[in-house]
């Protein structure tokens, strides 16, 4: 049986840099969702699902970073 790879758990530096921008990218958004993004500091009591909503995605990206930089280490040798 041939088995596919998950891109989480083998990310190409293609797949690795994609999903950086559109972390980084959500995160803009969302901290811009959260206040003015000038005149106003976050304030998180408010907004409590916001933030366990973006915990999750916080934790994939930080396996995505770990299993890239892990391939990326064992590929060299």
């Amino acid at each position: 049986m041939n088995h596919k790879t998950n891109w989480m758990a083998n990310p190409t530096k293609t797949q690795f840099a994609i999903s950086m921008m559109l972390y980084i990218t959500s995160l803009t958004i969302f901290f811009a969702a959260l206040t003015d993004f000038f005149n106003e500091s976050v304030n998180f009591r408010r907004n409590y699902v916001l933030l366990f909503l973006n915990i999750p995605v916080f934790i994939m990206m930080i396996k995505t970073v770990k299993n890239f930089y892990k391939n990326s280490i064992k590929n060299k040798k």
